[in-house]
């Protein structure tokens, strides 16, 4: 008789099926940990380059790039994020001199201005992005990134990076 037909006629998991399954799961932890061990022993042998600020910008912009391409196919207000768009955005244009308005990183993600302000809003509240006047023009304000905002993006973008060994082509072809 098997367990899970044991189980259902009786309702009562015997002792050995939980010894069984913590067994499992502790065998389980210790491949994953020997994986892992291999794993690090492997990078160390072969310690690759990491990767310039260049390429972390052009990673960050090919993500950008990529989510707006499926706007063309899919209803866009099926796949919003707009506040990671929003971060995409203000780490990859400023690089390729594309300063950023408050208007313009609505514009940017794709989203109605006052839903833009709103993720603003929250981006500042929670310490990832500034905003400031332009230094020209005092009517407009520029936002960026803050410095725990690109912080948090550089390490998300280089833990991406390093998964792949290189810039990964999300171009789909």
């Amino acid at each position: 008789m098997s367990r899970e037909h044991n189980f259902h006629t009786t309702g009562i998991v015997s002792c050995e099926t939980i010894v069984d399954d913590d067994q499992l799961h502790i065998d389980l932890r210790l491949n994953l940990d020997e994986i892992a061990a291999a794993e690090v022993e492997r990078l160390r042998q072969t310690p690759g380059r990491p990767p310039t600020q260049s390429q972390l910008h052009c990673l960050a912009y090919q993500i950008y790039r990529a989510r707006r391409a499926r706007g063309r196919l899919f209803d866009p207000q099926l796949l919003g994020e707009p506040a990671w768009d929003m971060l995409l955005a203000l780490y990859s244009l400023p690089p390729r001199g594309e300063m950023l308005t408050v208007t313009g990183l609505s514009l940017a993600a794709e989203v109605p201005g006052s839903t833009g302000l709103r993720w603003q809003a929250k981006l500042e509240l929670e310490g990832l992005i500034k905003r400031g006047p332009h230094l020209k023009d005092g009517r407009v304000q520029l936002v960026a990134l803050s410095q725990q905002g690109r912080l948090l993006l550089d390490r998300y973008l280089l833990r991406l990076f390093c998964c792949h060994g290189e810039i990964p082509n999300l171009s789909g072809g």
